[in-house]
């Protein structure tokens, strides 16, 4: 197959949650449209809102109706039942269907935005690989979440097999068809052994790519512009992974609100001071001189690579603003409106992170509550 029609975007929505209030699904749904993406769009989807349901429909998706998998499932994504489902009902579809495909990606949603049409940069940069990865440019062993996943839910003997390995996102990953649907296969075979209350399918998912897959895998560099995981550098919970990062931070291209790889930090350029407080929607504090463990470096002509996929666009509070107004469903992106909004939002109230010491106004970063939550 040579056709960028006979690509396939493959997500997953279930649950009552999902609603058009949830995170991410009109800059998802609107980022994938206009992307340029030419092949075809399925969400496998269970108990969401008719308004998502039409949105859906309306953006060109194909829905495939399953029930949840779980008993007693009540809709909350966050006891985990959810990442059990999606790697079933994936394995599942790709059974049935993996011969109608060439390339397949599976990505997120809540939090993720197009910024390019993946197939071109999969036609360029594949090669002989049958799979690619997005990487989170730190190890395993130093990346407090995926380690206390990796050895809770693999045990500690596969927790040694791949703590050298840098973390894949397991919502961000393609490949050919065939590899996809043994893939989800083998992921789904592990997850059913997990009975415990994290979600399984993101450190399975590192597991297999890293171990049974090791030879047919890809995992590309930032500044080779395929996706940019922002969960260890954005999060405002995950500031002690920040030294261990292999690739040079992001750079956004204020005026059209594109993110690019970073290649070396210029202090002179102003940033985008990161908001340390997730979910608390304030004035977006612009400052000088730049630094990339205290915010998103603003660069009028950037040098690297613009991403054709941005994964935990959320992470920063203030900057998923930006990506929000760019990917709304009634306009874009227009440089001057959004300041006038962002002028009349509260001021904020915020010290800058401190980088070195992992620390915001003298407090240690909350860890516990946010470790499951990072999908």
């Amino acid at each position: 197959m040579t056709d960028k029609t006979q690509d396939l975007i493959l997500g997953v929505l279930g649950g009552p949650w999902v609603g058009l209030k949830y995170p991410g699904v009109e800059a998802y749904l609107t980022s994938t449209q206009r992307s340029g993406f030419s092949g075809r769009k399925v969400m496998i989807v269970w108990s969401i809102q008719p308004v998502v349901r039409q949105k859906l429909k309306e953006y060109g998706f194909e829905l495939v109706e399953r029930n949840s998998l779980h008993s007693g499932y009540d809709g909350d994504v966050h006891r985990g039942n959810f990442f059990h489902d999606r790697m079933h009902v994936c394995r599942d579809y790709m059974r049935d269907h993996w011969k109608e495909f060439r390339y397949v990606f599976f990505l997120d949603v809540k939090d993720l935005i197009l910024q390019s049409d993946p197939s071109i940069w999969m036609e360029n940069n594949l090669g002989e690989n049958c799979l690619v990865a997005s990487n989170e440019c730190v190890n395993i062993s130093q990346e407090e979440t995926n380690k206390l996943w990796a050895q809770d839910i693999l045990g500690e003997s596969k927790y040694q097999e791949i703590k050298d390995c840098e973390v894949i996102n397991g919502g961000t990953w393609a490949g050919i068809s065939e590899a996809m649907a043994e893939v989800f296969h083998q992921v789904h075979t592990g997850c059913q052994t997990y009975k415990g209350t994290h979600p399984p399918c993101q450190i399975w998912i590192n597991y297999v790519l890293h171990t049974v897959f090791k030879k047919d895998l890809y995992i590309p560099r930032w500044s080779e512009g395929f996706a940019a995981c922002l969960h260890p550098c954005w999060s405002p919970w995950r500031v002690p992974c920040w030294p261990n990062l292999k690739d040079v931070h992001p750079v956004l291209q204020l005026d059209t609100c594109t993110l690019y790889a970073g290649t070396v930090p210029d202090p002179k350029n102003q940033m985008i001071v990161f908001n340390p407080h997730w979910g608390t929607t304030q004035k977006v504090q612009f400052a000088s001189p730049s630094d990339p463990l205290k915010g998103v470096e603003c660069v009028e002509k950037p040098k690297g690579k613009p991403f054709a996929i941005v994964h935990g666009a959320d992470r920063d509070w203030d900057v998923k603003s930006l990506f929000d107004f760019r990917y709304r469903f009634d306009g874009k992106f227009d440089l001057k409106e959004y300041m006038l909004r962002n002028e009349a939002l509260p001021a904020p109230r915020r010290a800058l992170r401190r980088a070195n010491e992992g620390t915001i106004s003298g407090s240690e970063l909350p860890q516990s509550r946010r470790f499951s939550r990072r999908h």
